[in-house]
This record gives structure tokens, sequence and C-alpha cells, in this order.
């Protein structure tokens, strides 16, 4: 067996129109690597069956003897008239269409569960259960309308899925998956990635990757990603050691700021040392406490959250005394150190997160500037770690920024202290 050149193509007016975004080809990228399979291309194609046709055919000239081509396609399956795929399918390999026995079968029941007469939209459910002929079908045991894989001469193969992502992920994992591999080779590919806190992926470049003889080279591959405050980088090889040697160097060369997944390690440490933790926030409204409570299984360790947003209860219900407020204001060191400890008193937590900053568009002055940003880390019978920031950005991503860097924080100081 062969391992293939994989073209992911997805398929949709409203994807190159902006109005929607392709999710489906990270997620396909991604579980083809798990697979030992890699992608060499991704594609977006509006729902015009002109243009369908002729990529879909140069894209399968791009096969040889050595190496196969998949093209996997998702989109225009459904029942509507801009639903070109099947058509375009038949076209292209120069055959009918017939109906699939098991969607037949899925969609009268649905009909007759709706109350329907399955009759009367007869023609419109054909078109939606219909495969090209002597294709291999794929089953949707989620929807309604099947996917299937047609060959598309010597070596190269379309396969063809919903666009809907529900739809889509079940039948890759149940039907294609397996083909795949069944009928190609898969390499053994080893991959890593790491989290580097308060860096630009251009400065990355330049720092690391340009020095890096591996990735020069082509041996290793490397990716990175810009998020709310880190950028996540990613490297494959299928050389384990070169992979490792380079997830070392970073370990290396930025220490603390090369992390793991700080939002998967972080309820580790706190499920597994049975550590407690709450927020006081202010210029983020809630947002790390949205963030830490996004994962099942949080209540085990969080508490709560004081939105402190406005002076009064700051003082009220976090004890930071108006003395503080009125010498050195909201958004100060001092400050948030009263948060966080006031916070361990109100919520009765092992640890809490504090955060005070100014968020913008408005509120800056000449010496607190739009961006500003104060964190306090405070411990139960312990010291309050308190850092200043600045995030000059839009309102939003000021708030992102925020929300990930005091998780950060707190993830960095239970690594360095217990």
């Amino acid at each position: 067996m062969l391992s293939p050149k994989i073209i992911v193509l997805s398929t949709g007016s409203e994807l190159t129109a902006g109005r929607s975004q392709d999710t489906n080809s990270s997620w396909i990228a991604n579980e083809l690597f798990g697979m030992g399979f890699t992608v060499s291309k991704f594609m977006v194609l509006p729902d015009d069956p002109s243009i369908l046709q002729e990529e879909i055919r140069t894209l399968a000239a791009l096969s040889t003897k050595e190496q196969p081509v998949l093209i996997v396609m998702t989109g225009g399956l459904g029942p509507t008239e801009d639903d070109y795929t099947l058509e375009v399918t038949c076209k292209l390999t120069g055959v009918g269409s017939v109906e699939s026995p098991i969607a037949r079968k899925r969609i009268e029941t649905i009909y007759k569960l709706r109350g329907r007469n399955f009759q009367e939209a007869l023609q419109t459910a054909i078109r939606q259960i219909s495969v090209p002929e002597n294709s291999i079908i794929l089953n949707n045991s989620v929807g309604i309308a099947p996917g299937f894989i047609v060959s598309l001469g010597e070596n190269a193969y379309l396969s063809c899925m919903p666009g809907v992502p529900g739809e889509m992920t079940s039948m890759f994992q149940e039907e294609l998956s397996p083909w795949i591999s069944k009928n190609f080779s898969a390499q053994e590919l080893h991959s890593g990635f790491r989290f580097i806190w308060w860096m630009s992926e251009s400065q990355f470049q330049k720092e690391f990757i340009s020095k890096e003889k591996t990735i020069l080279s082509g041996k290793v591959i490397w990716g990175v990603a810009a998020k709310r405050g880190y950028i996540r980088v990613s490297f494959q090889s299928a050389d384990r050691k070169a992979v490792n040697e380079l997830l070392e160097k970073l370990d290396t060369v930025y220490g603390a700021k090369s992390t793991l997944d700080v939002f998967e390690e972080l309820p580790k440490i706190l499920t597994e040392r049975k550590i407690t933790v709450g927020t006081a926030e202010s210029c983020t409204g809630g947002l790390i406490a949205k963030t830490l409570t996004d994962r099942a299984g949080s209540s085990a360790y969080f508490y709560g959250s004081i939105v402190s947003y406005d002076n009064s209860i700051k003082s009220g219900l976090l004890g930071v005394q108006q003395e503080t407020l009125d010498t050195f204001g909201a958004v100060s060191k001092e400050t948030a150190k009263e948060m966080a400890e006031g916070a361990l008193i109100a919520l009765k937590t092992d640890y809490t997160i504090s955060v005070t900053g100014i968020a913008g568009p408005g509120g800056g002055t000449p010496e607190k500037k739009v961006g500003l940003v104060y964190f306090g880390i405070g411990q139960k019978n312990g010291s309050t770690e308190v850092q200043e920031h600045y995030f000059p950005f839009s309102r939003s991503s000021f708030r992102e920024f925020a929300a990930h860097t005091g998780i950060y924080l707190l993830y960095n100081h239970l690594k360095r202290f217990t």
C-alpha cells in the first residue's frame, strides 16, 4: 500500500462569501494526522458546478503510480438546488445516480415519525438519498444524506461527506476512516507542541525557527497559531528524537513561558492536589471564571467569582480599603493585592486570581494607559503575588489576553511553589 497525497476540499458559497467558517477542514486534518496521514492542501470552493468539476479534475490529475491522490470533500449533499456534489461527481465519473437503500429506509422512518406523507416529498428525498452508481456508500448515522467514495481514474479517489459538522464527524469516524486505513499506508509520524506566552509569530520565527537546521532542511514540519496571550507552536516529523529535541530546546530558551496546554494542565493539577480556586475580576467581567468553568468537572475545584466592576463592590465584598482606592486607584498593584486577599476570605478557597485593568477604549490617563492591567495570585496562609502587564489591544482582545494570562499565572505559580 502507498501513502496518498491528501487534499481536503470544503464546498459552499457561504464559506467563500465569508458568512460561515470552515471548521471541517482543520478537524479532518487533525483526525488524519492521528491516523498517520498528512494533508498537503486545503481548498474552499463555491457552490458552482463548473468550478467544482474543473478543480476536482485538476486535483485528480496530480496522482501518480507512486503517490495516489485522495480528495476528502465536505458539503453539497443536501436536498436543495445549490447542492451540486452528487451531480458533479456523476459527470466526472460518467455514471448515473442510484438510491442508497439504507438512506431510503432512514428517511421513510423519519418522515413517518414526523407525521408527514413521504410521497409528497419524494423527489426532494431522492436527491438527498442518492449516490453515484458503483460508488462505495458511506452511511449517515446522524442525518439523512449518505456520503460516498468514487474512483476518478487510476490512483485518484474522491470521498464526499455532508458539510454539517455533526454528520461529517460521525461519518468520517465510522465509515471513511476505516476505509482509508484499509486502502492506504500510514506514515509513523511524531508530533509535539508548546504554548509560548506573550510571544508574536514573527518574533518567534525570527529568534527561534530561523536558526533550526532540522526545520530549515524539512526534516521537521512546524506550525504556529496566534492565540490571545500566547502562540501555539507545533512540530511534526517521522523522527521522534528531532521533535523531542526541539521541544526541550523551547523549554530551555523560554523557561516558564514555554508550557503545555495550560487549559488542560491546570485542571489536572487542581484536581489531583485537591486545590480550590476562585476569582475576583474587574476588567474581565467574569471571563476568567467563565474560562475555568467551561470544562466539565470544574465544580471539583472552582468555588466562585466576585465580579467587582464598581469600586463599591471592591470595598464592600472584597474588603479593599477605601484609602487604597483613593491613594493608588482601582487599577493598581495595591488594589489587585487586596482584591485577591479579600476573595480568599469571601470565597474560602486555597487560591484566588484577581484582575483589575483598563480595557478601553476610554478611561486611560498619561500615567495609566488603556491596556494596563494588574493580576494578583492570592494564597491561603501565604503571600500574594502581583504582576503588571500591558495589553494595548481592542477591548475584546484585551479581555481575552487578560483572562488567559490570569489562568497562566496561577498555573505557573502552582508549578513553582507546590
